[in-house]
């Protein structure tokens, strides 16, 4: 699939509305599992399927059943989806472009690894067996078409190798790119897709004790490289990393910094690195990474803060602190913005009665976040030519024009993607997207052929 991508347009398109003084923040509580034979129990990844309704893995298993998917709406309405056989694990999730589900799935007692899909409805499950011995970590990330991980194996004398993979929408699995020792190994629990279109992770490599730690670069064909090596690696924590609307890509350690609470740290692509907050002790161990739609970046600690950081005034804040009794949860927690404007959030811990996780929202009064394209699939084409719009915040689209000319039958298959056929009389030229929350036109055309 021919890829272009559209650097002036990574900036997503953020409105400046700040929280007002006199709006606080709103929690509630969506859903949480009523005993310990609940589906659905500990739930790790939440991502929105379709304006006000939202996809979560629960990573509880138990004799009668595995690790599980259900829905959860706005509201709090849950419905089950599917579960995955009992005793079988798993920790990640995402929606393709054909918007289908995939994850990894194990059991490591009987030491079986697999991708599975499901339909949105969490229908026509299908396993695909990973190839010899390698299983899944937690990177797993859906890409314009297809899924990547990082997956690794048993290697020689006790070690592990780790790969590069590609899975495609019928499961084949395409290693990349194999770790080898010089390239030291991925310990970071993210990869983030780059605003160049590349992958980049956090990796750690023993060199003399001067600088173990560093960020690499991946290609969608598998090409490695390293960016940019850290001056010092506290590795507490999952070392989160994201790509940003700058450009930039934002990640944390768990310690380090004065009171050892913490850093947060901005890379270019480029290479440059700089240092941009300490933690303080009261929101230590910061674990997770997101960008709002105000461009500013939120996250949660292990000490149950959600936590802004002001990329204009640099200034680093409690944002929101979860009840001290856990009834809301205990982050930290999985973040992500509803095209409602609100935060939705994951914990695998906390919650009422059992206390085995929660799912919740959070209203910081931040203004709902307009749509976003970064790429056109293909660039070219002919009248009825099928065209991947990929971005962000694109659920809920009422409209797609070329160059004026609206298209019918817009398919959107997730957050990210869009599919629509290139209309009747449509010329060359920028393309627009229209949803609910606002617009956006591309900077390079679609040519007509």
């Amino acid at each position: 699939m021919p890829r272009i991508l559209l650097p002036t347009i990574l900036a997503l398109s953020l409105v400046g509305a700040r929280l007002t003084a006199a709006q606080g923040p709103v929690y509630k509580l969506l859903w949480s599992p009523p005993n310990l034979d609940s589906p659905g129990g500990q739930p790790t990844v939440i991502f929105e399927v379709a304006p006000g309704l939202f996809y979560v893995l629960g990573g509880l298993v138990q004799n009668t059943f595995g690790a599980s998917v259900f829905s959860v709406t706005s509201n709090g309405s849950y419905q089950p989806l599917y579960s995955l056989p009992a005793n079988f694990e798993s920790v990640a999730l995402a929606q393709a472009t054909n918007g289908k589900l995939y994850g990894p799935g194990w059991n490591g007692n009987a030491k079986q690894w697999f991708y599975f899909s499901a339909t949105e409805a969490g229908k026509a499950p299908v396993e695909y067996p990973f190839p010899g011995n390698l299983g899944s970590g937690w990177q797993t990330i859906a890409g314009p078409g297809e899924i990547y991980d990082i997956v690794g194996g048993p290697g020689p004398q006790g070690s592990t190798i780790f790969d590069f993979a590609q899975i495609s929408d019928a499961g084949q699995f395409t290693i990349l790119h194999q770790f080898s020792g010089s390239d030291g190994a991925p310990t970071g629990i993210d990869l983030a897709l780059g605003a160049d279109g590349n992958f980049y992770g956090v990796g750690n490599q023993q060199r003399g004790g001067i600088s173990p730690g560093f960020i690499f670069r991946l290609t969608p064909k598998g090409d490695y490289s390293e960016l940019v090596s850290f001056p010092k690696f506290p590795t507490k924590g999952f070392l989160s990393i994201i790509s940003a609307s700058d450009g930039n890509l934002y990640g944390l350690f768990g310690a380090g910094g004065p009171k050892n609470s913490g850093e947060l740290y901005r890379a270019t692509l480029s290479g440059e690195l700089q240092t941009l907050a300490y933690f303080p002790s009261s929101m230590a161990l910061p674990q997770t990474l997101m960008q709002a739609s105000d461009g500013n970046i939120y996250g949660s600690t292990n000490s149950s803060v959600i936590f802004r950081y002001d990329v204009t005034t640099h200034a680093l804040t409690e944002a929101y602190h979860m009840a001290a009794h856990g009834t809301q949860g205990l982050c930290y927690c999985q973040l992500i913005q509803g095209m409602d404007g609100k935060l939705y959030g994951v914990t695998g811990n906390g919650g009422p009665w059992p206390g085995i996780g929660a799912v919740f929202s959070l209203d910081l009064g931040l203004p709902r976040p307009e749509p976003a394209v970064a790429a056109l699939y293909p660039t070219a084409g002919t009248v009825g030519q099928e065209v991947m719009l990929w971005g962000k915040y694109l659920l809920g689209a009422t409209s797609v024009t070329f160059n004026g000319v609206p298209a019918t039958n817009i398919h959107v298959t997730s957050g990210q993607s869009a599919w629509v056929a290139v209309p009747a009389g449509a010329s060359s030229g920028p393309v627009t997207i229209t949803t609910p929350n606002g617009s956006f036109t591309t900077t390079q055309s679609f040519t007509v052929q």
